[in-house]
């Protein structure tokens, strides 16, 4: 299960509030990257690209850069959401809404 689909609970929030900016941009992350993939099909065939072939057109080039930034993004921000759980011993399996 994505991370966005388990947003923080009131407990957590109230722990650290910046979890509850963390889950929403964790979720703009997830909706950019879904709607460039949607708009630009070719970003999912480009790890199959041989060397030789033609390099993408501009637009496309870029849109791949911000699916891997936004790819980063998110195992980063997925690593903090779990060092605050750790800190606040608050994991998943403990939430409660």
């Amino acid at each position: 299960m994505s991370r966005c689909d388990d947003p923080p609970s009131v407990n957590q929030i109230t722990m650290s509030a910046d979890r509850a900016m963390l889950a929403m941009l964790d979720l703009c992350l997830e909706l950019t990257t879904r709607s460039l993939r949607a708009e630009h099909p070719a970003l999912d065939d480009q790890a199959h690209r041989d060397c030789c072939a033609e390099p993408p057109l501009t637009h496309e080039a870029l849109a791949s850069s911000i699916v891997i930034l936004a790819t980063t993004l998110r195992e980063v921000i997925a690593g903090y959401r779990e060092c605050l759980d750790h800190i606040f011993g608050d994991r998943e399996d403990d939430r409660s809404v």
